[in-house]
């Protein structure tokens, strides 16, 4: 058995030595600490990341810490994931050039247990928001009205380095907290190109470090109410966090150093309270229904800067689930299982008197073994932005492959019969 489980955990783990990215151009990401990753690529991904409510006895649920109480004792359990996206854009900056991007990425890395039966915990590592951006425009010169050309360019981003502990309060309450860990660096270049008022290329690179502990604490009340009907509700909070940010920055005008400062600034970057509830119904074992309401008071932080602004975020999403199982002696497993799910978001970014919005569709299914490996995959359509205003519009697909693998944990003398 040992041998087994080492040949999987390396064929997970594997997966992060073999996607390459080519890094999805993604225009919004330029404000602040970048897109925030709205999946938890685990089994709630293919209902539209909706399941602030579920938990299972054989699957972990990233979304709410109270969720892995219900994960089975004596097992652990480990899950990676990795996703392809393809974007299409459109309106009037867009060029045929710069119409289209594709990325894959390994994307998570999650290891839970139960070492005791009212008690789970998991750490793991999943992105916290995402910067790409390559963007050309003009460049006004101080005391003139001239402008000059400038190329824009953005990479990095946010990570979540997290440590869950759930507790099974009673068999029907569950709690939870994620410590995590935020850390990540930002690049952000500026290359102002040669003309009669600059005769040399005039290149400031900007690189910011952050940094800083973050909690989101999660609870679920889950109770049956008749003989074909199970329901459970679920809910999340995060309080506001300010981000230590560690700014250099480096100016060279052609072949000359004109500034190099790896202390140049220190800054905060402050996210918003997080509230966030679900609600969830089965019916016979078979048939999920689920859906998820999160808010971020943005307009709060009293954020803005040219043609922007911070406003409130909210996102709906609506998910469903048929389960088939199949049974062995006394004994019940899933064969597999089928889902679709649909959302809409309002992001918090309000550029040019127009927030961005974002809405899509998913459908998935996975499947599982005797020997303890699960595979799953999702298709996700969706669409942000507008071409109104001067603005920019994405249409993308993503394709999301998510492994797991779950075995007895520290225990010789139990007999496995799945």
């Amino acid at each position: 058995m040992k041998k087994r489980t080492g040949i999987y955990i390396l064929a997970l783990i594997g997966l992060v030595n073999y996607t390459k990215a080519q890094n999805n151009n993604s225009p919004y990401s330029i404000v602040g600490i970048g897109d925030i990753e709205q999946s938890y690529f685990d089994r709630t991904t293919g209902m539209a990341n909706t399941g602030l409510a579920l938990s299972s006895n054989r699957f972990m649920f990233t979304a709410n810490p109270a969720a892995n109480a219900a994960l089975d004792f004596h097992y652990f359990s480990v899950e990676t994931a990795a996703r392809y996206k393809n974007v299409n854009y459109s309106g009037t900056p867009v060029t045929s050039i710069s119409s289209n991007s594709s990325d894959l990425q390994m994307r998570k890395l999650v290891i839970a247990v139960k070492p005791k039966s009212f008690w789970a915990t998991s750490l793991g590592v999943l992105p916290f928001s995402t910067i790409n951006y390559s963007m050309y425009g003009f460049k006004p010169v101080l005391g003139s009205s001239v402008t000059i050309p400038a190329y824009y360019h953005g990479s990095g981003g946010v990570n979540n380095l997290f440590f869950t502990n759930s507790f099974q309060i009673n068999k029907h309450l569950s709690v939870g907290v994620q410590s995590s860990w935020l850390f990540g660096n930002m690049n952000e270049i500026e290359t102002v190109i040669p003309t009669s008022a600059l005769d040399s290329t005039l290149i400031t690179t900007k690189y910011i470090t952050v940094s800083n502990p973050y909690f989101k604490f999660g609870a679920q009340y889950k109770s049956k109410i008749n003989k074909n009907w199970v329901g459970s509700i679920g809910a999340t909070y995060s309080h506001n966090t300010n981000i230590q940010a560690l700014q250099s920055i480096s100016v060279t005008d052609g072949n000359s150093v004109l500034k190099s400062d790896n202390t140049y600034k220190a800054s905060v970057m402050t996210l918003p309270k997080m509230f966030a509830g679900g609600i969830a119904a089965t019916y016979k074992d078979k048939y999920t229904f689920v859906a998820d309401y999160s808010h971020q008071p943005w307009s709060e932080l009293n954020s803005k800067g040219i043609n922007y602004v911070l406003v409130n975020s909210n996102r709906f999403s609506f998910g469903t689930e048929y389960s088939k199982k199949a049974s062995f002696r006394e004994f019940t497993y899933e064969k597999y299982f089928l889902q679709a799910g649909v959302f809409v978001n309002d992001s918090y970014l309000k550029v040019n008197g127009t927030q961005i919005k974002q809405a899509g569709a998913t459908i998935g299914g996975g499947i599982q073994t005797a020997r303890g490996l699960g595979m799953q995959a999702t298709l996700e359509f969706g669409s942000r932005g507008t071409t109104n205003n001067s603005l920019i519009k994405e249409n993308y697909t993503q394709l999301t492959l998510t492994l797991s693998y779950r075995d007895f944990w520290r225990s010789r003398k139990l007999v496995r019969y799945d």
